[in-house]
This record gives structure tokens, C-alpha cells and sequence, in this order.
């Protein structure tokens, strides 16, 4: 399981009264973790496989492959878009028509394709999704990584969601368009990347498949059955602690109730709950790990960044193990709770991180598995 940091979008609330969940006596600082930030995805995702090289070159993929060809988005088709009356659709068949060796066998494939769309400030870069399995597929989300080799990432594992109505079905052996937007200040550095080597990499890649209606699992996709439950850490229960008697707990409990799509369906994800509060000196903010698999497990472990995209660090290379004697076991489809401390001096800095600069990262995920 590739693991993903989220941003619940939700005030800010302040609670009067602390209360610590959990312990961390078994955190410790070691190694590093690749950076994940997600600002543009639909909460719910189902996991697949499909990978894409790290480093792309025009020089590379060029064995025998089947045919592609290329197709506009719904949304296009919807508005009257053809290849004949269009210039940009037009421009980007010929792309495609050209370079027939694009994608990778029995995978899924993003490739810039060099062209832009819009202006300044409303400016897209136009990426080719390549489907080159024997799948139908829709309802696709993904988190990416894109720039250029010696320059500033353009985008670092942010999440794009396709939606079947607005971009389709994407078949066997097809090739689609996709608008990304720049943010202004990365203008200037996508405009100068080189097209024939960049970094372009799929890091979660999840999708529905159109022909038997089963999720990239091979299961049945999740339904409003597949509810998350607000779980109360052991530690905390055993000393007694409900929703009814605990007010930090029943307001945990009611931002899950909230936001039942939180969470990557078939994986963990460990979410801010934008729940903070002060506790003489120190400032403690509460965290969700999501189970939205269908496996029970304990002693989870993982190594933790958090910061902002200039590369200031609230928690660096920090090492959490989340153990069966403090938070019990994580079941199919819940949440627990758990308290991250702010490190000392890092309170201005974590206060001021949001959907739109934050740069966090998950690594090192394991857990034993509760038969």
C-alpha cells in the first residue's frame, strides 16, 4: 500500500480543555520520506498497481506495441469538440498519431505532451493518459509527480481525479487528454522544461473498471454499506473515556460523521483533522488514521514529514509506531484518533500550513496483520 497524507478542508476549531489521545512514547526520529501533497482529489479512491517510471525520455519504450489512438474527454465531446474543428484536439491526435510507442505495456501511462493551454495565470499543461491494459477504465485517481530533471517540481504527488461523467471511459489501447493547471508561481519553471526528459511519475493510482463494474481490487466498489466507525483509542477506553462523557472525543467523532468520505478506499491514510489545541507549553494536534481496507491490523508503523512547500519542516524524518497496547486494532472502515505533539518552535509554522502549501509524506508503512 502506497500511504497518502490528507487535509480535512474544515475550520479550524479550538478546544478548551486538552486531552491527550494516545501515547507517544514509542515515536523516534529516523530517515527520510519522499514528499506527498494532496490538494485536488475527491476523497475516496480505489488502489491499483500502475506505476510509471521515475525519469522519462522520448529515447525510451520504443519496442512494438499495438496501436493507440487518441480521444477527447466527454466534457469536450459534450460541447461539440471534434478533431476536425478543433485545433487543439487536432494538434493533439497528430502527437499521438506520431508517436505510437508511447506508454508502457500492461500499464497505465502519463506523458507530458509539450503543449499548453490558456494564459498567464490561466494557464493548463495538456498531459496524454495511456491506457495499454485490457481494462476499461473510469472514475480514475491518481497522485503525480511532474517537473523537469534540474529544475523545481511542477507538481509533487498532487491529486487529479477524472470522473467518468465529465471525462469518460478510457478503453484499451487509447490515448486522452488531460488540462492540469499551473499555479502561478510555477509558470515561469514549466515553460522552460524540456518535454523530452522529465521527471513524471504515478505514484497511487486507483480506478473503477467500466466492463464488469468491480474496483481495481477486483472487488465490488464500495457502497454507502462501507461507512467509516469512529473508534476510541484502547489507552483512552480503558481509562473510561466515551463520546457521551468526552467532548475532544465526541468532537472527533462528529468530523468523521461529517465527512464519510475521508480516507483512500482499499488503504490507510492518516488525515489532520485541523483539531488543535494548547496544552501549557506545548500545542498537540489530532490526527485520523483511516482503515478503508478489509483487513484488521495492529502495531502500525510509519515515517512521517510535515511542512510547507518551501521545504520548512513541522515533523521531519519522524518515526511513529502506533502500537496494539495504546490504540487496540484498526478494523475495516474505521478511524482512530491520535495526538501529534508540535515540536517546540514549530507552532507558527504548523498553524500557518494549509490545503494550498502543505508538503507531507508517509513512508516506511507496516503493520501485523490480525487474523
Amino acid at each position: 500500500m502506497k500511504k497518502v497524507v490528507l487535509v480535512l478542508g474544515i475550520a479550524i476549531v479550538l478546544l478548551a480543555g486538552c486531552d491527550y489521545i494516545g501515547n507517544n512514547s514509542d515515536k523516534k526520529s529516523e530517515e527520510k520520506s519522499t514528499s506527498v501533497v494532496l490538494t485536488e482529489s475527491e476523497s475516496n479512491s480505489k488502489q491499483s498497481t500502475a506505476t510509471a517510471s521515475s525519469v522519462t525520455t522520448k529515447a525510451e519504450n520504443k519496442q512494438e506495441k499495438e496501436p493507440i489512438t487518441f480521444v477527447p474527454q466527454n466534457d469536450e465531446t459534450d460541447k461539440g469538440l471534434t478533431i476536425e474543428n478543433d485545433e487543439t484536439l487536432a494538434k493533439l491526435q497528430k502527437i499521438v498519431d506520431e508517436n505510437q510507442d508511447m506508454g508502457f505495456e500492461d500499464d497505465i501511462t502519463i506523458v507530458y505532451s509539450g503543449q499548453t493551454f490558456g494564459e498567464t495565470s490561466n494557464l493548463a499543461g495538456i498531459f496524454f493518459i495511456v491506457n495499454r491494459t485490457d481494462k476499461s477504465l473510469k472514475n480514475m485517481k491518481f497522485t503525480y509527480t511532474f517537473g523537469g530533471i534540474d529544475r523545481q517540481l511542477i507538481f509533487d504527488q498532487k491529486a487529479f481525479a477524472l470522473s467518468e461523467e465529465k471525462f469518460g471511459t478510457l478503453e484499451p489501447n487509447t490515448v486522452m487528454p488531460m488540462y492540469f493547471p499551473i499555479e502561478p508561481e510555477n509558470e515561469m519553471a514549466f515553460k522552460e522544461i524540456d518535454a523530452a526528459q522529465v521527471i513524471e511519475k504515478i505514484d497511487t493510482f486507483n480506478y473503477d473498471t467500466a466492463d464488469n463494474n468491480t474496483d481495481s481490487s477486483g472487488k465490488e466498489p464500495a457502497t454507502s454499506e462501507d461507512e467509516l466507525t469512529f473508534k476510541i483509542p484502547k489507552q483512552n477506553s480503558d481509562k473510561g473515556q466515551t463520546i457521551e462523557n468526552n467532548q475532544l472525543m465526541a468532537n472527533l467523532k462528529q468530523l468523521v460523521d461529517e465527512n464519510p468520505s475521508i480516507g483512500f478506499e482499499n488503504d490507510v491514510t492518516v488525515l489532520y483533522s485541523q483539531l488543535h489545541e494548547k496544552s501549557e507549553d506545548q500545542l498537540l494536534a489530532y490526527f485520523f488514521i483511516i482503515n478503508r481496507t478489509n483487513t484488521t491490523m495492529e502495531n502500525l508503523s510509519f515515517i512521517f514529514n510535515y511542512g510547507n512547500k518551501n521545504g520548512e519542516k513541522v515533523w521531519d524524518r519522524e518515526q511513529y509506531r502506533i502500537s496494539s497496547e495504546v490504540f487496540g486494532t484498526f478494523e475495516p472502515f474505521t478511524v482512530i484518533p491520535m495526538t501529534m505533539e508540535v515540536p517546540a518552535g514549530k507552532e507558527e509554522l504548523f498553524l500557518s500550513i494549509t490545503e494550498k502549501n502543505i508538503q507531507t509524506s508517509i513512508e516506511n508503512f507496516h503493520y501485523e496483520k490480525v487474523n
